[in-house]
């Protein structure tokens, strides 16, 4: 196979686009290319070049930013979203994300920056590296408006292109205080996932809010509680000096027998020791705020 036919057959399954090291690669020299770009390539980045007279498409640019991003580099944002026909994205804008350190130049991209992200973080789209949904729309609650971040997440869920699981495995993998897209992200799913069994510490970071902003005093964490008989059990949130109790039930349908009874187990010894006993579900907490902190302002009535 002459050089030109192995250069063409590469470029075949990347929209017409090859890298510098690709021809090096297949056994062009330096020189040879030098020669073919003013015959068969053309030069879109550095080091980047298209076959000349193939169609010039929007994922023909997708795919030579990213390949201008060198390793580690992927589309992502907007561009991954409207690469995975995400409703309401299309491939009219160009996001990439790179490692830390690197720095592409491309005048026509928005270019984030990013620890190299694990495995599960990226895929491939039509031979384009990618980040996957879940990463895609962790990123764009940090990046677009809340409402059209919302609607891509419904629309990804709706059409099974992501589960809430895996949004929350990235969410554990990314969230931090301060980080672009952790609040809104966590806030939307918390909202969401009929049957998903919500991190306990989320659902109990989510209650601490409801208190916070109802302007309630914090009460105090993870305590273990006893009384007569002994140890009874550790306790989410404590008001000792009004002898509140309050547990987040992060199941989101909490039905099982055995669950239920050893619940009423646990309150039933916990009142005996005149605890006064607050139980709050998912729904309860993310959608009835007010609710939970109306109910805890009258426990602690006397107290405040």
């Amino acid at each position: 196979m002459v050089l030109d036919d192995r250069i063409a057959e590469v470029a075949a399954s990347q929209h017409a686009v090859v890298s510098y090291q690709q021809l090096l690669a297949v056994g062009a020299t330096p020189s040879a290319i030098k020669n073919r770009a003013k015959g068969m390539l053309v030069r879109m980045h550095a080091q980047i070049y298209r076959i000349r007279g193939a169609p010039v498409t929007t994922r023909t640019r997708v795919m030579a930013m990213v390949m201008a991003g060198g390793d580690g580099a992927c589309a992502s944002h907007r561009t991954s979203a409207a690469l995975s026909v995400v409703p309401g994205f299309q491939l009219s804008s160009y996001d990439l994300t790179v490692p830390y350190g690197k720095r592409p130049r491309l005048d026509f991209a928005n270019v984030h920056f990013s620890a190299t992200p694990p495995a599960w973080h990226r895929r491939v789209v039509d031979a384009i590296p990618a980040t996957t949904i879940a990463r895609t729309l962790f990123d764009l609650c940090g990046t677009i408006h809340p409402r059209r971040a919302e609607r891509a997440l419904d629309n990804s869920l709706s059409r099974g292109l992501v589960t809430i699981p895996a949004c929350w495995r990235v969410f554990a993998d990314l969230a931090e205080r301060g980080r672009k897209g952790t609040a809104l992200m966590r806030e939307l799913l918390l909202a969401r996932g009929d049957g998903y069994v919500a991190p306990a510490s989320e659902l109990e970071a989510r209650l601490l809010e409801v208190l916070r902003d109802a302007g309630l005093p914090m009460p105090a964490r993870e305590i273990n509680i006893g009384d007569a008989d002994g140890w009874v059990g550790r306790v989410e949130l404590v008001y000792r000096n009004a002898h509140v109790l309050i547990e987040a039930d992060s199941r989101r349908h909490h039905t099982a027998l055995l669950d239920r009874e050893a619940d009423l187990a646990r309150d039933n010894r916990f009142s005996s020791d005149r605890w006064h006993v607050l139980r709050f579900t998912w729904d309860q907490i993310t959608k009835r705020p007010e609710y939970v902190a109306s109910t805890v302002r009258r426990a602690l009535k006397g107290f405040l």
